[in-house]
């Protein structure tokens, strides 16, 4: 096979390659953490990692609950079908849930307002060039346009049953209350997955299919995919009935305040 539009018919091994060099020749977050001087890209870089890992630190004035990015964007974004952030080849992209291309700034402002359950920082605020920063050195040697390996969580199959919450219940009592707490609350450096301090119902994650395939491929931590897919389901919907706070996009005034700002 062949690449003839640019290449003038390099083989597609010789691309691969280059693809493959390009990725080996960037510094590791590690190899950046320890430079005593980084320019503009690799200091927003960093900063932008930081606020993945320690948002209630790094980017506190626009978070509303007790989460951290990485709660669910798993090992600072980089674990594969835990809703990884090398997608930067992917955006700008049609969004069904705001009705507009979102670029990818846009798609990191509203992780902030339904994820975060904060308020939308500004386009050019610092904590957003970071965060898009990141992105973009994460998604080095993705190929453009196309859904890089991993991405997002996996589809579960239909397994012929409802989701069912009360089965749920059991689940999460017996393999989630350990870490996050018998009312939800989270224990420790373990996130709250339902209640004042948790995602609101806005957030991707108060979506019963897309959790159960976060469930599923990563949860219990340490034993990921030792529920079955029903089980998967079950443990979401239970998830899914209990008290969070509202969806923002059901305020008419802050329906107007995003229009308005973006």
């Amino acid at each position: 096979m062949q690449i003839c539009r640019f290449f003038s018919c390099v083989p597609l091994l010789f691309i691969t390659i280059a693809v493959s060099h390009a990725q080996q020749s960037q510094p590791s977050i590690e190899q950046l953490l320890n430079e005593p001087f980084l320019d503009d890209y690799y200091s927003n870089v960093v900063y932008g990692f930081e606020i993945i890992t320690d948002t209630q630190k790094h980017a506190s004035r626009y978070v509303g609950n007790s989460l951290n990015c990485s709660n669910c964007h798993l090992q600072a974004g980089m674990q594969k079908e835990a809703l990884p952030l090398n997608v930067a080849g992917m955006y700008p992209k049609w969004r069904a849930k705001n009705g507009k291309r979102n670029g990818i700034g846009l798609r990191i402002r509203a992780c902030f307002l339904y994820s975060m359950d904060g308020i939308m920082p500004t386009e050019d605020a610092p904590e957003v060039l970071a965060i898009a920063a990141y992105v973009s050195y994460l998604s080095q040697g993705q190929v453009m346009g196309a859904e890089p390996e991993g991405r997002g969580v996996p589809t579960l199959p239909d397994t012929g049953y409802d989701p069912n919450p009360a089965n749920g219940r059991a689940v999460y009592v017996a393999q989630c209350a350990s870490c996050h707490g018998q009312q939800g609350e989270g224990l420790g450096f373990m996130p709250a997955v339902w209640g004042s301090n948790s995602y609101n119902k806005g957030a991707g994650m108060n979506n019963i299919r897309q959790a159960a395939g976060f469930i599923w491929a990563n949860m219990p931590l340490g034993n990921s995919r030792s529920l079955s897919h029903q089980q998967a389901l079950d443990v979401s919907a239970y998830l899914n009935l209990q008290y969070r706070p509202a969806d923002p996009s059901d305020s008419k005034f802050l329906k107007l305040l995003e229009h308005l700002i973006n």
